[in-house]
């Protein structure tokens, strides 16, 4: 009996959940989940589509997850700030980075002296003449469907400034 006291006397009761208790838990559960959004958006960005541009690649409504740190490289699709008016976002694929020399003619498209090979285009016969180096900080960009795409044979070199970010994620395609 005398052990069974000690044991009694050693185990400690619990304190009943207070008021106190409760929000100190409800201000770490939120705390920690602002925390945790704060340095996701840091990294990545949710972006939906709007538009044809980019098919047969991406449709409209598509919700992709844009990467923001990182280096462009050809063949990247990227989102930029149109800087028209109304700030439109557009996303479109990476044909050519700074030094590179785009010749586009006759619906085929040359970089640095070499046609490159685009399975992802939604038709094979696109307008559009150019001839250019592209600038420091810059890239020249094209969408997947040519023949419905406002891109750098309209809109010129977009600048690395401009880019949100590059697709790492469409949502919907995984479950197509």
């Amino acid at each position: 009996m005398k052990n069974e006291k000690n044991v009694k006397k050693n185990t400690k009761e619990e304190e009943p959940y207070t008021l106190k208790r409760f929000l100190i838990d409800t201000v770490q559960v939120v705390g920690s989940a602002l925390v945790l959004t704060f340095l996701l958006l840091i990294f990545i960005q949710p972006s939906i589509v709007d538009g044809p541009s980019m098919q047969p690649t991406y449709y409209s409504k598509d919700f992709l997850i844009l990467w923001r740190h990182g280096d462009i490289k050809r063949n990247d699709i990227i989102a930029f700030d149109s800087n028209n008016p109304t700030h439109d976002d557009y996303i479109k694929r990476v044909i050519a980075v700074e030094g590179d020399h785009i010749v586009i003619s006759n619906s085929v498209v040359t970089v640095n002296g070499e046609a490159i090979d685009e399975p992802y285009i939604k038709e094979s016969t696109f307008k559009g003449e150019i001839d250019m180096t592209i600038s420091e900080n810059c890239v020249f960009v094209m969408g997947d469907n040519r023949n419905d795409s406002l891109d750098s044979r309209v809109l010129g070199e977009i600048n690395l400034d401009d880019v949100i970010g590059k697709v790492i994620i469409n949502f919907n395609a995984l479950f197509r």
